[in-house]
């Protein structure tokens, strides 16, 4: 029997150390193997896939992986826009809870055919119930609208 006590005690321990290691309340949108693809002109110049999360209670963190499918011509980057559920005196005809736009943040831009890490961040909102992310991959052309991906919205609640 005593024995058995400092197995279940490990075990505990093991448990809480893999849920402190992995986001809480997150949301993997996309994969590896089955991207989110943005397309010009009906051919592909960049994939993407991430996981946006909770990050510690503090902040809405949107971790992404892009990939450029046209390497050595016109640079690729993710745009994250963040969102919080929140109440508004417009939402609703006259109030209630709503996603409200806060910022854009985007990733430095890549003209590498790997794929490259990066993340962003925003402060979760107090009176909020909710965060989401507002995702896509563009290609980078001076002077001319970007192309971008179709958007995931991967979403959480806290």
């Amino acid at each position: 029997m005593n024995r058995i006590k400092p197995v279940v005690a490990s075990l505990v321990v093991l448990g809480v150390s893999l849920a402190a290691a992995s986001p809480a309340a997150g949301v993997a949108w996309k994969s590896r193997t089955s991207p989110l693809y943005g397309y010009q002109d009906g051919k592909a110049f960049g994939k993407t896939y991430g996981n946006f999360y909770n990050d510690g209670s503090v902040r809405a963190m949107s971790t992404t992986y892009q990939y450029d499918l046209q390497p050595g011509g016109q640079n690729v980057r993710v745009e994250t826009d963040f969102f919080f559920r929140e109440y508004d005196n417009l939402c609703n005809d006259g109030g209630g809870e709503c996603w409200n736009f806060d910022v854009s943040k985007q990733t430095e831009e890549t003209d590498e055919a790997k794929w490259v890490t990066d993340s962003r961040a925003r402060n979760l909102h107090s009176a909020a119930s909710g965060a989401r992310g507002g995702i896509n991959i563009c290609k980078i052309r001076p002077m001319w609208n970007d192309p971008c991906s179709a958007t995931a919205f991967p979403t959480f609640s806290y």
